[in-house]
């Protein structure tokens, strides 16, 4: 029997832990690690989800395609640090400016991307662990899958 003021607790504490972990996305591309950080944040609450609720009802809900996020994540980290090459060096960042209508002036770096890229790589391998050892659990058990 899992408790009551757990299951009543997690879902706040996933919807903070994912807010928090897009604001180390959006406030950590000029700071190292913000993509990494973030994507730890994301993790936790998601497997605070596990934890708390019937593992095999996690297996189920976030079972989703971890290998294709964790490669477009890859492919967009190495994208972009191949960018830098342009400008003749690998991993460095550019700032652009657009001025877009009704918002104003932009200005788009590309570490933003390269975060991004990290924060996919990392809740894809985290929870593409874990979906792998609820699923050996379930087979372990006998449970249809």
């Amino acid at each position: 029997m899992r408790s009551l003021i757990l299951r009543t607790i997690a879902p706040i504490v996933l919807h903070l832990t994912l807010i928090f972990s897009l604001f180390l996305l959006l406030y950590g591309h000029n700071q190292p690690g913000g993509g990494f950080i973030a994507g730890l944040m994301t993790a936790v609450g998601i497997v605070l989800q596990w934890v708390t609720f019937d593992a095999d009802d996690g297996w189920h809900r976030y079972n989703w395609p971890w290998d294709r996020i964790f490669s477009y994540g890859l492919a967009l980290s190495a994208c972009v640090g191949l960018f830098g090459l342009l400008s003749g060096y690998f991993l460095k960042g550019s700032a652009y400016e657009f001025n877009l209508p009704f918002i104003g002036e932009v200005e788009v770096l590309t570490a933003f991307f390269f975060d991004v890229g990290v924060y996919a790589v990392v809740v894809a391998v985290l929870l593409s662990i874990l979906t792998t050892f609820c699923d050996r659990r379930a087979v372990i058990r006998g449970a249809p899958k």
